[in-house]
C-alpha cells in the first residue's frame, strides 16, 4: 500500500495496485514494459526483449483507493473482460490486417466507461482537473454525455511492446493517451476535429443503454506497436527503413 491521491475520488488515502488491464483480462504474469526511449541507441533495438525493469504479476498502477478499485471491479471489470476474451479469441484464429465480426451479448456503454478508467489511472491527478469530464462519465455508472472533444479509439494487437503511453500533447493529433496490451489497444484523443484514419472509433458505444446484451458489428485494424510512439503503427523493416534512410 501507498499512500497518494486516488484518481477516482480524488482523495489522500492509501492506494492499492490498480491492475491496467484488469487481471482478468490476461494481465496476471510478468510483463515487461514498453521499450524506452534511451533503448533507441543501440542498432538492434527492434529485434532484443527488454530487460530493463520489470512489473510482477501485472501491470499497473498505485492509483486507486480500495473503495474505487472495489467500484471498477463491481461495475465495469467483467464486462470489459468478456470483450477482451473475444479480441483475444479473434488475434488466435485469424490472420489479418483488417477484420469485420459481429459481437454478442456485450454491454459497450461499460466498456467504454473502464477504458476511459484506465486512461485516468495511467494518469497523474492533474489529468481530470484538465479533463473533468472524464472522471464524472466513469464515476456514474448511468451516465451516457461525453463532451465530442474526446474521442475514443479501439484496435487490435498481438505483436510488438506493450504501450502505456500517457497524456503527450501532438502537433498533428491534439492530445493522446494509449494503451496497449494483447488483445486490443486503445487511444484517448481530445481536442482533434479531424478523424485518427485507420482506426475505429467507438466514442458512440456511450449512447448504448446499460445492458449486458446488445449485440453489433464491429470492423478493426490489427497494428503491431514496436516503438513507445503514439500512434507509430510502423512494422518492423518500415522502422528499419527509416532508420536507414535518416543516416544518409
Amino acid at each position: 500500500m501507498q499512500i497518494g491521491i486516488c484518481r477516482l475520488c480524488k482523495k489522500e488515502k492509501k492506494l492499492s495496485f490498480e491492475h491496467i488491464p484488469p487481471r482478468v483480462a490476461f494481465n496476471k504474469n510478468t510483463r515487461y514494459y514498453s521499450i524506452s526511449h534511451s533503448d533507441f541507441a543501440n542498432q538492434s533495438f527492434l529485434d532484443y526483449k527488454p530487460t530493463g525493469r520489470v512489473q510482477q504479476g501485472g501491470l499497473g498502477y498505485y492509483t486507486l483507493c480500495r473503495d474505487c478499485n472495489s467500484f471498477l471491479n463491481n461495475n465495469y471489470v467483467r464486462p470489459f473482460s468478456k470483450w477482451a476474451n473475444v479480441g483475444m479469441d479473434i488475434n488466435l484464429k485469424y490472420d489479418f490486417q483488417y477484420i469485420e465480426f459481429e459481437a454478442n451479448n456485450q454491454n459497450p456503454l461499460r466498456i467504454l466507461k473502464q477504458i476511459v478508467s484506465m486512461f485516468i489511472c495511467m494518469n497523474d491527478v492533474y489529468f481530470t482537473e484538465l479533463y473533468p469530464e472524464l472522471l464524472d462519465f466513469t464515476l456514474d455508472v448511468k451516465k451516457t454525455e461525453l463532451p465530442d472533444r474526446y474521442k475514443i479509439y479501439h484496435y487490435l494487437n498481438n505483436e510488438g511492446q506493450i504501450r502505456t503511453l500517457g497524456l503527450t500533447f501532438t502537433n498533428m493529433y491534439g492530445a493522446v493517451c494509449e494503451l496497449t496490451f494483447p488483445p486490443f489497444g486503445y487511444v484517448l484523443n481530445i481536442d482533434n476535429e479531424n478523424e485518427l484514419n485507420h482506426l475505429t472509433e467507438i466514442t458512440g458505444w456511450r449512447n448504448y443503454e446499460d445492458s449486458r446484451n446488445h449485440s453489433f458489428t464491429i470492423g478493426l485494424y490489427r497494428y503491431p506497436t514496436h516503438i513507445p510512439i503514439p500512434l507509430d503503427f510502423r512494422s518492423k523493416e518500415e522502422i528499419k527503413n527509416a532508420i536507414k534512410k535518416s543516416r544518409y
